[in-house]
């Protein structure tokens, strides 16, 4: 009986040890009497790394079909952005690993398209605003001269962008407290993405990451969304729910998120998503430093010197080789005998190759 009672506390002590540590091996610590509170870092000059996981089943045609993205992403603060207001951030992808079915009616084999969208993702940017408490005030959407599964595997990638952030309260907030978002993103009829839902979260405990030296709160969240996708041949609605896991730092980001959600297409059908995210923090920003204007920042030139995306430099050099003695950044002996008309800034989705 001694010997039983032992073993029954051993394996008690060993149970408590181990729910004490936390996913993944954290510490868990106690949230402040106080509250915590979270904000995003989102100083000029920020920067993020992160590794993307989806996995999707697509139901079609009376069976399903399996996809599968795994890519790193490096997320860049750029600035203010007082066109589309919020804050401008850059997404760069690479070291794509990619494995997509695709239904029979595809107009491409799996290894054609694959070889493809490898191509398109890595060292594509994307550039989107978002807000101090986390809200995505624009997202772009995929280019319209692309094909259906072009655009569907573009959005899928864009959606896992989205799950950097979740909106937070501009309160400090308690263990077990909850609140609600009414989402509504978009302009009702016009083109992009309309989107209206509600999400609800709930703080569930605190832990300390040692590696890091940070301190995550964990949050517990579930979703439901309405979307309308409206395009120049039309628009289509979209119905996803979901819920999900997340770790946020109080050094200013989603440190991880991992979550499943059910989404309806009309176009795509039914699609059953898993999502992993992991974030760390790169730089931090300095506050006060001069950023150029957001409209330079979108550098659509392989040419350029702050060029970031997948194509080369017709003359195979990293640097900006400038002949022309009328080009604003030309340096030499030479005079301009013509000035040069002000271009026109590229369109804020011009990053996206097509």
């Amino acid at each position: 009986m001694l010997r039983r009672a032992s073993t029954i506390a051993l394996a008690l002590g060993l149970l408590t040890a181990v729910t004490s540590c936390g996913p993944k091996g954290l510490r868990e610590v106690e949230v402040p009497a106080g509250g915590v509170t979270m904000t995003y870092d989102l100083v000029p000059g920020a920067a993020y790394t992160g590794h993307l996981r989806i996995g999707n089943t697509r139901a079609i045609d009376g069976g399903n079909i399996s996809q599968a993205l795994e890519c790193d992403v490096k997320l860049t603060v750029v600035g203010e952005d007082k066109t589309r207001g919020g804050t401008l951030l850059r997404a760069t992808f690479a070291n794509i690993d990619l494995k997509w079915g695709l239904p029979p009616s595809a107009p491409m084999s799996p290894e054609e398209f694959t070889r493809d969208a490898i191509a398109r993702l890595q060292g594509m940017n994307v550039s989107f605003n978002v807000k101090p408490n986390g809200e995505i005030v624009y997202m772009p959407t995929p280019p319209q001269d692309l094909s259906d599964i072009d655009k569907q595997f573009i959005d899928v990638v864009l959606r896992g962008l989205e799950k950097a952030f979740l909106v937070v309260p501009g309160h400090a907030v308690k263990d077990k407290e909850s609140w609600n978002e009414d989402e509504k993103r978009g302009r009702e009829g016009k083109l992009g993405r309309y989107v209206v839902g509600k999400v609800e979260t709930r703080v569930d405990g605190m832990y300390r990451d040692e590696a890091r030296k940070e301190d995550l709160v964990r949050l517990v969240i579930s979703f439901k969304r309405n979307e309308t996708i409206t395009t120049e041949d039309g628009s289509r609605k979209n119905e996803s729910e979901g819920k999900s896991t997340a770790l946020f730092s109080t050094a200013g980001y989603l440190a991880e998120v991992e979550g499943e959600s059910r989404d309806f297409d009309p176009v795509n059908g039914m699609t059953f998503s898993k999502v992993k995210v992991d974030w760390r923090k790169t730089a931090a920003g300095a506050a006060g430093t001069a950023q150029p204007d957001v409209a330079q920042q979108e550098i659509s030139d392989p040419c350029d010197p702050d060029y970031v995306g997948a194509e080369t430099c017709p003359d195979g050099s990293e640097t900006q080789q400038i002949t022309d003695p009328c080009h604003p950044d030309y340096v030499g002996a030479e005079t301009c005998a013509t000035p040069p008309a002000p271009a026109e800034a590229p369109p804020a989705d011009a990053a996206i190759p097509k």
